[in-house]
């Protein structure tokens, strides 16, 4: 008898259920009395974020999907992939939520930047290699959103219609391929309807397609609240994520068993499923979780450099490149002086260093060649958080000073400070440290420096998920 088919004989239904939801936003369940660990995922595509958002070690930016898209090298993708792998074991976490695959249907899709092409074919190749580049070294890779993600227009109630030709080889051919190629250790669902049932429960495309059709044995996790009735239990999602349970809560799931939409056969399944990433990370030999840590090395450095090279594209060239005979170069646009990171949501990283274009292209000793840069026509949605070298604390440090307090007044010590040079900081759930995560505020003493003069003020934010109390 297997390990696993050891296990499952042994839990009692409630540890069975238990699995089937996560303990918090990137844990699962474990079962003490069994020896059953939990894993960790992280946010993905274009680096491993770790478990506190913003307030993370720093991580390897790597090229975004559309860039690793635009190189058409499978090679150069794989190595990146080692380099993922690579920070999530630097990140204690053992699941990289990416590679994205879905399409490109419109070039305004605010989640093009993460997803490889309009392309079914190139996606599923580049997704291989991704995936392949990761589980080389004993991490999982978690391809998603299964399926017809491809807006973000009311992307939690909105239903793609889809007919089943075109749903097999657009939407569902990159996934097929990748799974063939590269067999991911996750699948995750998507938030859409499709064809007016959630994805999250859609059996055509979970249980006879994946499951069926494609023999999966992965795992299918549910995007971050994306499971949204009492039908979640009886199809074919194994965890619902992020935990506590929800739709997969003790009484939901008995529920489901009770009625017969949800069979002890197909509890089982999922269950074995979960166990068998656990024994695919190895967790079962060594259980403990590891700290998060970051780590910056000159091999990663030289792989991302040179996928980001060969992401570089150029259309046409009437004879401009390569510049002769320049005495100046102007550079216009609000990022020319700031390294912007393309990335955001579950693709936000926190880079270990940054180079702006202006600062990539200018030379402070060159002779010969002036460049200069101005903002242009500024784009931005909200006013922009002042550059950290403009910041220092009363007491001379250089960077942002933040102070995080428990409950709704500044009262008594800080139970966090730290002094950063990051100066925008986005919380998600519970990713804070020391403080209440349901009840806290945050302080920061700015100390600007602008035309020779030197101005102090606060600013704070109350939890929830960030808002703003004052």
């Amino acid at each position: 008898m297997s390990r696993i088919d050891d296990l499952l004989s042994q839990m009692t239904l409630d540890e069975k259920i238990s699995m089937l939801a996560g303990a918090d936003l990137w844990h699962s369940v474990p079962v003490p009395r069994l020896g059953i660990p939990q894993f960790k995922t992280t946010d993905g595509p274009n680096g491993a974020r770790g478990a506190w958002g913003s307030m993370a070690s720093p991580s390897v930016a790597t090229p975004v999907g559309i860039a690793l898209g635009a190189t058409w090298n499978p090679e150069i993708v794989e190595k990146v992939g080692n380099v993922l792998a690579d920070e999530l074991k630097a990140k204690g976490a053992h699941i990289l939520l990416a590679p994205t695959v879905n399409i490109h249907r419109t070039p305004i899709a605010g989640r093009n930047f993460e997803c490889y092409s309009e392309d079914p074919f190139l996606s599923g190749m580049m997704a291989s290699a991704y995936i392949k580049g990761i589980q080389d070294k004993g991490l999982g890779a978690c391809i998603k959103h299964f399926i017809a993600n491809d807006q973000e227009y009311e992307r939690f109630s909105i239903s793609s219609e889809v007919d089943e030709r075109t749903l097999r080889e657009i939407y569902l051919e990159p996934f097929r391929i990748a799974i063939r190629n590269s067999n991911p250790w996750a699948v995750m669902s998507s938030y859409n309807r499709v064809n007016g049932v959630y994805a999250c429960e859609y059996d055509h495309s979970l249980l006879e397609i994946l499951k069926g059709e494609w023999n999966y044995d992965g795992i299918v996790m549910s995007d971050w609240f994306g499971t949204y009735d009492e039908g979640v239990p009886s199809g074919g999602l194994d965890i619902e994520m992020p935990g506590p349970a929800r739709w997969m809560a003790a009484e939901v799931v008995k529920k489901a068993l009770e009625s017969g939409t949800l069979t002890e056969e197909r509890l089982n399944d999922k269950v074995r499923r979960l166990l068998g990433v656990l024994e695919k990370a190895g967790l079962f030999e060594n259980p403990n979780l590891q700290p998060e840590k970051g780590e910056d090395k000159p091999e990663h450095r030289a792989i991302i450099r040179a996928a980001a090279q060969e992401a570089i594209v150029l259309l046409k060239n009437d004879g401009i490149l390569p510049l002769a005979n320049v005495k100046t170069i102007a550079m216009i646009g609000p990022y020319a002086r700031t390294a912007q990171i393309l990335g955001g949501g579950s693709s936000s990283v926190t880079p270990h260093y940054t180079v702006s274009p202006f600062d990539g292209v200018n030379d402070p000793e060159g002779k010969d060649v002036l460049v200069e840069a101005a903002a242009g026509s500024f784009i931005y949605k909200s006013l922009p958080a002042p550059a950290p070298e403009t910041l220092s604390t009363p007491g001379g440090e250089s960077g942002l000073r933040l102070s995080l307090f428990a409950g709704t007044e500044f009262a008594g010590e800080p139970l966090y400070v730290e002094t950063t040079t990051r100066v925008q900081h986005g919380w998600f759930d519970k990713s804070v440290p020391q403080v209440p995560q349901d009840n806290f505020l945050h302080a920061d003493g700015r100390t600007l420096h602008a035309a020779g003069k030197r101005t102090s003020y606060p600013v704070s934010f109350c939890n929830g998920m960030g808002a703003p109390l004052s």
